[in-house]
């Protein structure tokens, strides 16, 4: 598999348990955070722009960082519930390390997928139906021209968790070849997917018309530099036909987030995004704490599913669909997430858009 060198901005999200009893979700405050895996602060996700920086590379094992940058989130809501006013919860007094995000999800990366991240686990449970939904949606946008390649990109693919799902799809026997590109900001991130992605090289040996790039690339150019073209740094700015983009637009304004998607979905193209509720994040964000006890965060913006559709349409997309997840007991009971999910009961924390380019 080809490893290039070109992203940009973090993606997938974390949280910490903060509140003792959320089943009353509008006094649920985070209590004590857990030293011994990612956590969301108990304060709330915040304004404020970072400052970007992009760096090209290319190989397999993905070279390390040049430059850092920093994404910020803007807050959004949906046409569903509105976010209630949680007010300030009490602060933690485990020390805090405000850093660029970049520099946040590369410092992350070597426990990102195994610090016991709630949100991700919500993630995964929803993709199970939507992500296949999704992809038949891009398959069926590409029958028009079946000499094309279909190409999808994964936007702030971390680790390659959702990477990994996309290329183990099973794509029909007939049907065009499969390009993958996975591209995101943090250096650390991406070479964990490096190793990762590449010990599926089977699927690529049981169906070789799926190839996969990863690269190093400032994802939201316009977050550091307004007058910027919103196109990623890549080595082919052609449009897709689909953009997966996961717990990432946390750390994104909502302008710059969409003038990128917009930038790469083409026509009757598809884009499926999800991302950390902004009842969760008027609570906390995203941050993990290391070896030192020390939790480390970045930028933030509590979006509200209502707001993040609104900015969708206004960047020419249709809203096939939106769905909002609270915590829920039986995700504790099964399993699905373990005991730190007790402390999110009853409140919303993830949701997932389904979009046509129509523009």
């Amino acid at each position: 598999m080809t490893h290039p060198t070109t992203v940009d901005m973090t993606f997938d999200t974390s949280l910490v348990d903060l509140s003792p009893d959320q089943s009353q979700h509008q006094n649920a405050y985070p209590s004590a955070l857990n030293a011994s895996f990612s956590t969301t602060e108990s304060e709330p996700s915040d304004a404020g722009q970072p400052t970007p920086s992009t760096s090209t590379m290319k190989t397999p094992t993905l070279p390390s960082a040049e430059q850092s940058q920093e994404t910020p989130k803007q807050s959004q809501a949906t046409t569903f519930s509105l976010t209630p006013d949680l007010g300030s919860p009490p602060k933690s007094s485990t020390p805090v390390q405000h850093l660029p995000t970049q520099d946040t999800y590369d410092a992350w990366a070597s426990v990102y997928d195994t610090d016991g991240n709630i949100l991700q686990a919500i993630d995964d449970l929803e993709l199970s139906t939507l992500l296949p939904e999704f992809l038949t949606l891009v398959l069926q946008s590409a029958t028009s021209n079946p000499v094309q390649d279909l190409r999808i990109i994964d936007l702030g693919c971390g680790t390659g968790r959702n990477t990994a799902k996309v290329l183990s799809y099973e794509y029909p026997k007939k049907g065009p070849k499969v390009q993958v590109t996975a591209l995101d900001f943090s250096q650390g991130m991406l070479d964990v997917a490096g190793k990762k992605l590449g010990e599926m090289s089977w699927v690529r040996q049981v169906e070789p018309r799926i190839s996969l790039e990863l690269q190093r690339t400032d994802c939201f150019p316009t977050v550091s530099n307004p007058s910027a073209s919103p196109i990623p740094d890549v080595k082919d700015p052609s449009k897709v036909n689909g953009v997966l983009s996961t717990l990432v637009l946390e750390h994104i304004p909502l302008k710059d987030y969409f003038a990128t998607l917009a930038s790469l979905v083409e026509r009757n193209g598809y884009a499926l995004v999800t991302n950390m509720h902004s009842e969760m994040g008027n609570i906390s964000q995203a941050g993990f704490v290391n070896e030192r006890g020390v939790k480390v965060r970045g930028k933030s913006f509590a979006h509200t599913p209502m707001e993040t559709a609104e900015e969708a349409r206004g960047a020419g997309f249709e809203v096939l669909s939106v769905k909002e997840r609270r915590m829920g007991k039986s995700d504790i009971e099964t399993g699905i997430v373990s005991q730190r999910g007790m402390k999110w009961v009853g409140i919303y924390v993830w949701y997932g858009l389904l979009l046509r380019k129509v523009e």
